[in-house]
């Protein structure tokens, strides 16, 4: 009598990404741009400080990487950032029911925060997730990243309806409340490797010989043994940091770090200013969410066959290409060809980004690598917000602001191409336990 074979676990880590991803994007890039206009008529801010607080949330975020990455290789690491995050980040979003001033703002949602998102969303999808795949590695992150696209198709519609039933500050409210629900008890779920709980990648039972450094010889009547690495390069943080193609990968993402937040958290201003409702903008924002979340499974399935670094040349392009439709955006159906082709390309991003740091530089020590990447990509990203705001309030337009964005896009995809994968000396100074098995994508 056989049994029923279980469910691998790397799976269940891939729900609690897509879950977590869908938060950390739907609060604090989509969720925030629904609070702009009222926040701003209630309290008098101007639209350059009150994102502000989000440069100061995406920009210690970055800085905070390079300590707590290390963490995130660790056994117990990941799950103890998620839940103490977890509980900072719900705790900061509730106390934003009773603000008033601007720095209680950048306190609570800019500095708690940057320390609440430590440990969840992104962060499970490019440093938890390479670990338990190998093969399967960008179908199962092309997954959890659909959960980033469900922030803009569940948040906006849902924040704004609440807004207009009950106000800006009981829409905090609830956010944060639903945030301890259902990222506190997820975090217990984490599991940094599968070798840590006697699993292999992609759920793998037995190997070849040459496809693990030591084969599993005892026999079932005698103590499990930890099952030995999988086959596959790992470099370690200071030997990331000597190849050219980690210092590329940084240019190449920092240019198209301002089209990451500060253009897409301006979205329904901008469309606002342009004559659209604000229902119109947030029906516009899900229907880029529906597009962008199916498109990375797409994406994800390609990056299994393909080279990732022409993927994202390609991607690249055609997002800088549709971002001249919202420039010149006339009228609704104009403005849903955008969000149905940016979300069609820009998905990918999501998916593409952190799968060519794991391919490139293995899977042992993508934690610290990640973290060394944040600091440098979180400066774009952390400016994108303000940058985009103070040319609206010093010109009264996003036009060059936009053009800026599609520019960066474009830089992208140039620079990525020179980003070739580590060279085989380099390969070479990798842990002895591990085993070449060809050039990484």
């Amino acid at each position: 009598m056989t049994s029923t074979p279980r469910v691998f676990y790397g799976w269940y880590l891939v729900a609690i990404a897509l879950v977590s991803g869908a938060f950390q994007t739907g609060v604090g890039i989509w969720g925030v741009s629904v609070f702009v206009s009222p926040m701003e008529e209630d309290l008098g801010w101007s639209r350059a400080s009150f994102f502000l607080a989000l440069t100061i949330r995406t920009g210690l975020t970055g800085l905070f990487s390079p300590i707590v990455g290390p963490w995130r290789d660790t056994p117990n690491g990941p799950r103890m950032l998620m839940l103490f995050g977890s509980i900072i980040l719900g705790g900061s979003l509730i106390a934003l029911k009773w603000v008033d001033n601007i720095w209680e703002f950048y306190l609570f949602f800019g500095v708690l925060g940057a320390i609440g998102t430590q440990g969840s969303g992104g962060i499970v999808t490019q440093t938890i997730l390479p670990k338990w795949f190998i093969r399967r590695r960008g179908r199962a992150m092309g997954i959890a990243s659909m959960g980033g696209a469900m922030g803009p198709l569940f948040f906006p519609i849902t924040i704004f309806g609440i807004i207009s039933l009950f106000g800006w500050r009981d829409a905090w409210l609830f956010l944060g409340v639903l945030s301890l629900v259902l990222l506190v008890p997820l975090s217990f779920m984490l599991r940094t490797n599968p070798e840590d709980v006697g699993l292999l990648p992609d759920g793998d039972r037995d190997h070849a010989p040459d496809e693990l450094s030591t084969a599993r010889s005892q026999s079932a009547a005698q103590p499990r043994p930890r099952p030995s690495r999988a086959n596959e390069v790992s470099l370690t943080g200071r030997q990331a940091l000597r190849s050219p193609a980690f210092w590329l990968i940084i240019l190449a993402f920092g240019l198209g770090g301002l089209g990451l937040q500060g253009f897409q958290a301006n979205w329904i201003p901008y469309l606002e200013g342009k004559g659209f409702a604000a229902g119109t903008a947030a029906i516009a924002i899900t229907v880029y969410g529906v597009f962008s979340m199916s498109a990375r499974m797409l994406w994800g399935v390609l990056a299994d066959h393909f080279m990732v670094r022409y993927l994202i040349v390609i991607q690249s392009l055609l997002t800088a290409a549709s971002v001249l439709l919202l420039i010149y955006v006339i009228g609704p159906i104009m403005l849903f060809v955008f969000v149905i082709a940016f979300g069609l390309t820009m998905g990918g991003s999501f998916l593409l980004r952190p799968l060519i740091v794991a391919n490139y530089f293995g899977r042992e020590h993508i934690g610290a690598i990640t973290g060394y990447m944040r600091p440098f990509q979180a400066t774009t990203a952390a400016l994108g917000p303000v940058v985009v705001a103070l040319a609206y309030d010093a010109q009264g337009s996003y036009f060059w602001s936009f053009v800026a964005v599609m520019i960066g896009y474009a830089s992208t995809a140039a620079v990525i191409m020179l980003a070739r994968p580590p060279r085989e000396q380099l390969q070479r100074e990798a842990a002895p336990s591990q085993t070449l098995d060809g050039a990484p994508r």
